[in-house]
């Protein structure tokens, strides 16, 4: 059951595409919330999950939130496209809606710089050009199919000047993908690790939130809409309530945004996540905000074999378990795994609202009360959106 089925093909005079990533983008907001309240309903109507579902939560910015874009790169009849679907048009330079606006001016910039015939070669060794960052600084990738030494000094040349031009602009890095794949940076991590070079500027990323600065390196995943987190963490509050007694186990923790987020009221926080870069910038962030507490964060392979021995001490209702797992969600016989600790709370975050059905029916056969489901809106102007699910063992 695939949540964008529950949209209707077109809205008014508005045709909906389901394969764009910018699906709902042309739609007015008020609209846009409208249809996915709807299709939310109807996906747990349809999976015969009863809960009490809270009505969307909006995005502060409706459009141009998002803090990572990317741009595929294509060489066709002499010209240079950069463009967003497998395929370009006519267009050479996507435009979007919903990227932070000043995207699109080092899209430009490179795309000009690029299209000289001298930068050819490296023009035509790029797989994407991609953005990241915040909404006060961006970080420029050059994914590339292969590397030679006038390949680096060209992309090298083109982003020192880029740097120098767009001033929120304020690093770059090389990143080699051989295998050309469609995910943004590389699908599979090879075992002896990645190419990752810096071109210029700083080396890791930077996220602000009220009271702290979290720093984690360009290969690392954070939210890339800046504007929500703020909204998200005031409801994970709400029913986390957490206080000087309460354990964390942060499942899929990141760099330790969440958790370290929270880190003021809480004992004691124990976080797991398959990236080695992400919990080494984990436990130094949490090495900066927290000396003093009881923060561990552990490189593991979250499936149910792999959390065997791992976990801490059960510590009963004093014990909170947050998942924010890939879309994918979780592996086989992990959330039977948690519920078998008992603690006092399970929160759940859901990044495809496709997983929610499945992984709802696990809870409810092992016995678990689903209190309530908070859908955000972290994703505007396109068929998805984040769902938080609060759980608690009978």
């Amino acid at each position: 059951m695939r949540f964008a089925e529950f949209f209707p093909e077109k809205t008014g005079d508005t045709k909906i595409n389901i394969h764009s990533p910018e699906s709902l983008a042309l739609i007015p907001y008020d609209q846009e919330l409208e249809l996915k309240n709807k299709a939310l309903k109807a996906l747990l109507k349809e999976g015969k999950i009863k809960a009490p579902l809270a009505g969307l939560l909006p995005s502060p910015l409706p459009r141009n939130y998002r803090t990572t874009g990317k741009r595929r790169v294509t060489c066709a009849e002499g010209k240079l496209f950069f463009h967003m679907g497998k395929k370009h048009d006519k267009t050479q330079v996507s435009s979007s809606v919903l990227e932070a606006p000043e995207h699109q001016h080092i899209y430009d910039f490179c795309h000009k710089k690029l299209s000289f015939p001298c930068n050819r070669e490296a023009a035509a060794a790029l797989n994407y050009v991609i953005l990241r960052g915040s909404y006060t600084e961006h970080t420029l990738i050059f994914n590339v199919k292969r590397l030679s030494g006038s390949i680096v000094r060209t992309l090298r040349a083109v982003a020192d000047e880029a740097v120098a031009t767009i001033p929120p602009l304020r690093s770059a890095f090389i990143y080699l993908d051989e295998s050309s794949s469609d995910y943004y940076l590389e699908a599979e991590r090879p075992e002896k690790g990645v190419a990752f070079k810096k071109l210029c500027g700083p080396e890791y990323l930077a996220l602000k939130l009220e009271n702290k600065k979290l720093l984690y390196p360009p290969t690392v995943f954070s939210q890339i809409n800046e504007s929500i987190i703020p909204v998200f963490l005031q409801e994970l509050e709400k029913y986390l309530l957490p206080n000087n007694e309460t354990s964390l186990i942060d499942l899929y923790c990141g760099y330790g945004l969440w958790s370290l987020a929270l880190g003021e009221k809480l004992n004691s926080v124990w976080g797991a996540e398959l990236s080695g870069e992400a919990i080494k910038a984990a436990k130094s962030n949490a090495l900066f905000h927290y000396p003093d507490k009881n923060f561990h964060y552990e490189a593991l392979s979250i499936t149910a074999d792999g959390l065997k021995g791992k976990l801490p001490p059960l510590r009963g209702k004093k014990e909170c378990i947050l998942l924010d797992p890939p879309r994918k969600g979780c592996a086989s016989g992990v959330l039977e795994t948690l519920i078998a600790r008992r603690p006092g709370k399970i929160l759940h975050l859901f990044c495809g609202a496709d997983e929610i059905v499945p992984s709802m029916q696990i809870y409810q056969a092992n016995g678990c009360t689903i209190e309530k489901l908070i859908p955000f809106d972290f994703f505007p102007g396109s068929m998805n959106v984040e769902v938080l699910a609060v759980i608690s063992k009978k």
